[in-house]
This record gives C-alpha cells, structure tokens and sequence, in this order.
C-alpha cells in the first residue's frame, strides 16, 4: 500500500537524500521503516518571519501495521491517483481543431487517443519558421500579422513563461504534465509546485508533439485561416455544415462533423465572423493593467531577505495584491529571469506580456500588475465585443503615444507614483525600444487612480519594490477575455450552432496554459463519449 504524506520541510542545505530523515520524525517512525520514498509535490515556502525553506509532499511506502496506524492517526492517506478514462470514437467522423494552442494541441491529443484522427488548422507557420519570422520583429524587424508572438504553432504559450500551474483540481493534470515531459520537457515539472518549461524549450516541445500526432493519424494544416462557416438551418435548429479556409489568397470549403475552435483570445476577426453568424457570445470581466520590471536581485532580496544568494534557491517570484483602493491591483503572469515583450496581433496597436526562459538568468524580473474591468465598464451592454472594442482603444493609444513604432510607453516606477514624465529609462529586458510616456495618455482615470494607489501600496510595503531602476510598461491588456462563446456546461456545444465547439481562453473558459488543455482534453472526450453512443445505438 502506498501512502501520500504532506508537509515534509526540508531547510536549506538539505537535499531529498535527507527526505526519509525527516518524514521519519514528522511521522514518528524509523526512517529504516521507510521502504520507498517518491516526492509528489515539492514547493518552496518563502513567508516572512522565517528563512525560506522546501516542503514536500511524499509518497511513501512501509509495513501494514504502519500504515493502518498513520492512516488512524490522519498522518497519510491512501495513494491512489485517479485515471481519466479515454472513450473510444467508432464512428469515421473526421473533426477539425482550429488553433495549436495548448487548448487546440491537447484537443487533438486526446482525439487521437480515442481513435479519432483530426485535422487541424493554424494560421501561423509551424514553429520553426514562425520563430524565425517572430526574432526578426523583435530584433526591429516589420510586423507580421499572421507571425508573432500570438499566432503561429503552439500559439501564444510557445512563447510565454511556460506556467504550468492551476488552481483547477483535475485528474488530467498529470497527465498533461507528463506528456509535456514525454515530449522533452524538464522531469521536475512533475513535482514542483509551481512548475514552467521556458520560452526556449517549448517550441521543440511542440513539435514533437504535432509529429507524434501526425504519426497516430492527425493532419496539420499551418498558414491555413478559418475565415467563414455555412450553416444550415431547418426545424431542429442551426449547424454547421462547411467552414472556409483562405490559404495564399484562395478560399475553399471543407465539410464538418465537429469544429472544436480553440483560436485563442487575440484572434479578434474569428470573434467577429462568429457574431456576423449570430452565434451566441456574452460580455465577461477581465483584466487590465501595466507590467512593472526590476533587477532581479533586488527581488530575490525582497522575497529572501538574508538567504538571497543561497545556491539551493531559484531566482524569486512573488504573488501579490494590494487592497488599497475600490478595485483590488494584483500581480499576474510573474516571470522572475524573464523579458517583456511586445504581444500583439494587429499593427498599430500595442500591449506587452511577460516570458521567461527555462533557465530564467534575464537579470530582470517582471509581472503584471491588473485590476478587474466589469462588463458595464465596456460602454456598450447590448454588444458582446464591446469589451475587445475597449481593449484596442486602449492599445491604440498605447501604440500612438509611443510613436507608433513599437516602442513600449514605459516610466520608471517612482516617477509613475510621483506623477513625473522620466528623463531617462534604466535598461531593459524589452527587446525594443522604450519610451517615456505620460499613461495618462492611455488609460482614463478611472484605470490609472487604482493602478497608481495600489503600485504606491506596494513600494511602501516593500522596499526593494520601490527601487530606482523599476520601471512600469503598458498596457497588460491580454491577461484574459472580455468575451465568452457560450456553450452547453456538460457537452460544451456551442448553444446556438450545432456542431460548434468553442474551448480554452478564447471561448472565456480557461486561464492560462494547463487549464486550456484541460478544457481541450474534456471537449474532446464529451465529443467522443457522444459518438461512441450514436454508434452502438
């Protein structure tokens, strides 16, 4: 019998050899009892008022009479994980992913298991080509609207942090995990507790994925552009019957029995084709905001104090909120060694976001810094895109009051607090050029007043948050959708046009890499749970 034990602290200057040590006094029994030992989940505690220190949960194996008794006495439970089982599709039904985004690319992976063999659609180049293409931009190149940090395959996380972590409690996480590791990514993301892959190795990663899937059957079709759906309509309802692809210029139909749509929450021409379509949408909140870099040392500082330094501890995240004002400012995607980086899809617009690479030894550190915008905010409450209609006002003017070159609007942080225009701006990890530039011109009041108390909030809370060299970028406007494809709950159909699947963080139904491929992965299997049941009827 295995058992599963949490919260086995291990301090600094030990190492999990040590692990059977100390579960043994956690558990008051010899370590000698400890048969097998695996660490489960490994963490790092960093709260102040105590060095930082690892905690562990373990998953270890000993005699029966010392199971029974840690089990009686609530200091293990019985490990047993749970396995998602995959249904089978019997029918011939050919499926159509759109998008290879971890919603998209985890879709397939899962038809493929069923015995589905799916075609799937990517409007950018596959991913050697679109990293050549996206590192000529970011070296001063010409923007590319179908090539950037957003488009392309394995979409916009091929070129983010990699975070893998979820507040979703879901028995495909693991296995998510480990066919990312599979696939060439690092082991340890298995049991940390805040696991990423990096920018640099998830383009490799994503490609052996497509060429495992292309091996089971699925076909990839790149710089192939969903443009359009036919829709038949009779007493039953709306379906789609064809949806139009643009390839080089040339459109031409293709035939469908399922269109899972996983195009991500910046592919704003889909959102309009889908309401030209009368598919249902709703206005949802979301996020909006700066994204604020410091010296990663001065991080390590604020989140260490005297351990900084310590071989034994990577460079410092942090996760934090202030509450001082009517809407709560609180950091988002943070990428401790990372870059910021321009992430749009449309020219004459600007907005940034963060990455990191796997190694994370940028000599920076950013985070978004984002309070939440409510629907009747948007201006708008009869229009379901008035909420992207909101976001590109606000990265227009971000573009225009930088110059329109894709430099960044950008301050440092105690000019930002004090009201001042900087003379200068510190380097940065910004790949382009930045610019001082009054927000003001950017966001209206109502936005900049809480970003500015909370920011203030912050840097007297935390020296180190206040230093010199810490400057503020914006805007952070892609940190979420303001919309959502309405769907079924349990088959999630879309539930106005049959045959419509919408999924991930365009659809308004996931938040981040691990999330959007667990709503792939159950798209997919309630899809084929329905067709295995029309074939045995």
């Amino acid at each position: 019998m295995k058992l599963l034990v949490h919260d086995i602290i291990l301090p600094l200057g030990r190492t999990e050899e040590d692990l059977a040590r100390f579960a043994g006094r956690r558990l008051k029994i010899p370590p000698s009892q400890i048969f097998t030992i695996e660490v489960q989940r490994r963490s790092l505690d960093c709260r102040k008022g105590r060095p930082p220190r690892w905690v562990h949960a373990i998953i270890i194996e000993v005699p029966s009479h010392l199971a029974e008794k840690l089990l009686k006495q609530n200091r293990a439970r019985v490990w047993k994980p749970e396995v998602v089982e995959v249904p089978q599709d019997r029918s011939d039904r050919r499926p159509v992913v759109v998008g290879t985004g971890p919603a998209g690319l985890f879709c397939a992976w899962r038809l493929v298991q069923g015995g589905a063999k799916p075609r799937i659609l990517e409007r950018g180049p596959e991913v050697v080509e679109r990293s050549k293409r996206w590192h000529r931009f970011i070296e001063g190149g010409e923007f590319d609207p179908e090539c950037h940090l957003l488009f392309g395959e394995g979409g916009a996380g091929t070129y983010s942090d990699g975070k893998l972590y979820t507040r979703v409690q879901d028995p495909r996480v693991p296995e998510v995990l480990q066919v990312l590791v599979d696939h060439g990514a690092p082991e340890e993301i298995l049991v940390d507790g805040r696991p990423h892959v990096g920018s640099n190795l998830l383009p490799s990663i994503v490609k052996r994925m497509r060429v495992a899937l292309e091996e089971q059957g699925a076909r990839f079709y790149f710089e192939h552009r969903l443009v359009d759906l036919k829709i038949d309509e009779d007493a039953d309802g709306r379906s789609i019957s064809k949806i139009v692809i643009e390839k080089d210029s040339e459109r031409f139909d293709w035939d469908v029995d399922a269109l899972f749509l996983a195009t991500g929450h910046s592919a704003r021409d889909v959102y309009q084709m889908l309401a030209k379509h009368r598919v249902p949408m709703s206005q949802k909140p979301f996020q909006i905001g700066v994204r604020v870099e410091h010296p990663q040392q001065a991080i390590d500082q604020m989140q260490y104090g005297d351990s900084a330094g310590h071989p034994q501890l990577p460079p410092a995240d942090y996760s934090l909120v202030s509450k001082r004002s009517k809407d709560d400012l609180f950091s988002f995607c943070m990428c401790p060694g990372g870059e910021i980086l321009p992430s749009t899809e449309q020219a004459g617009y600007m907005c940034v976001n963060g990455a990191s690479r796997y190694q994370r030894k940028s000599p920076w550190a950013n985070s978004g810094f984002v309070i939440t915008l409510e629907p009747a905010t948007f201006g708008d409450d009869t229009d379901p895109l008035a909420g992207i209609l909101f976001q590109q006002k606000i990265e227009k003017a971000a573009f225009d009051a930088a110059g329109g070159d894709f430099s960044v609007p950008a301050l440092r942080l105690m000019d930002f607090l004090h009201g001042r225009i900087s003379k200068d701006l510190p380097d940065s990890s910004y790949p382009r050029k930045l610019t001082p530039t009054d927000l003001a011109e950017i966001f209206p009041p109502w936005i900049l007043d809480p970003i500015r108390t909370g920011l203030a909030d912050l840097a007297g809370r935390f020296r180190e948050f206040a230093h010199p060299d810490a400057i503020i970028t914006a805007p952070e406007s892609r940190s979420s959708s303001p919309v959502r494809i309405d769907r079924h709950p349990e088959t999630f159909e879309s539930s106005g046009l049959g045959r419509l699947f919408p999924l991930g963080e365009g659809a308004g139904f996931a938040g981040g890499i691990l999330s959007a491929a667990l709503d792939g992965m159950r798209a997919a299997e309630n899809w084929m749970s329905n067709t295995s049941s029309i074939g045995q009827s």
